[in-house]
């Protein structure tokens, strides 16, 4: 069971794309950033779920 719903709009995406892209921050905050994007559930967003993550990433 899902404990958080993370729906992010366009440009959080973007931003979270660019701060992977870019690979200047600290590990955990990268991280993080992976999490989200695979967890985003909005219109485009892939959504999957938190095991799925966890065994991913």
């Amino acid at each position: 069971m899902k404990r958080f719903k993370v729906t992010l709009e366009a440009d959080e995406r973007q931003q979270l794309q660019d701060l992977i892209a870019a690979g200047q921050a600290a590990a955990r905050k990268l991280s993080h950033a992976r999490v989200l994007l695979k967890a985003d559930a909005a219109d485009g967003g892939p959504a999957w779920p938190d095991h799925r993550i966890a065994d991913a990433l």
